[in-house]
């Protein structure tokens, strides 16, 4: 299972929503060749045409779901931005720059040697 599927998968409605009606298109296309190239009195490939209708539009209604739930997130995250604005953006900003060290703090730890070993070090 894909541990990014979550975060994916409304991608792939979205791309499975455009793609469908092509697909649809096709395997009715060459299943109505098909009948017609062996007509017996029966034309079988309406169903198909049935079934496939049916998928495109479960493929519009996920992609739909789907792009609304972003939309929704969005229209929050716009909400919470307006109550709380520019103060709490930069609150977290800061709160950020506190946790991340720089790159120079990061070389100049790993530059200097430690004065004194940590409890259960072997002696140097």
């Amino acid at each position: 299972m894909n541990p990014f599927s979550f975060v994916t998968r409304p991608v792939k409605h979205v791309a499975d929503a455009l793609i469908m009606p092509f697909r649809a298109l096709f395997v009715v296309g060459l299943t109505g060749f098909i009948n017609a190239m062996t007509y017996q009195g029966v034309w079988w490939f309406k169903w198909v045409a049935f079934g496939m209708g049916i998928a495109v539009l479960v493929s519009f209604a996920r992609a739909a779901k789907s792009l609304l739930l972003l939309a929704l997130v969005a229209w929050v995250g716009w909400k919470i931005y307006q109550r709380y604005g520019q103060t709490a953006r930069q609150t977290f900003d800061d709160w950020v720059a506190k946790t991340q060290p720089q790159a120079a703090q990061v070389l100049q730890a790993l530059r200097t040697p430690r004065a004194t070993a940590g409890p259960g070090s072997a002696p140097g």
